[in-house]
């Protein structure tokens, strides 16, 4: 039994280490898909962010367009031009109507 046991136990040890090797490699397959997965759906979000981004830089360029700003003063806060002093210049840029 001393031979044929200990010729047994090596087959056993052996079926173990191939198993416990195949788990680890379905293991890391299994990770090495999950984190692929991590990075398309990272890639797609940068993709959209940068769309985001250049709409908001294009907005914030209209924004500091003078005639729009004009346009949002005289029309929507009820500012005027400024009238002429008696020297020709003009006084403020803008002001209330009630100022």
């Amino acid at each position: 039994m001393s031979k044929g046991g200990i010729s047994c136990a090596k087959y056993v040890l052996l079926i173990g280490m191939l198993a416990g090797a195949a788990l680890f490699h379905v293991w890391q397959k299994v990770e090495m898909a999950r984190v692929a997965g991590g990075i398309s759906t990272a890639e797609t979000q940068i993709v959209e962010l940068d769309g985001e981004r250049t709409k908001l830089l294009a907005a914030i360029l209209m924004r500091k367009n003078s005639g729009f700003v004009e346009k949002v003063a005289f029309g929507q806060l009820g500012m005027v031009h400024p009238s002429k002093t008696v020297d020709g210049m003009g006084g403020a840029l803008a002001h209330w109507e009630g100022d």
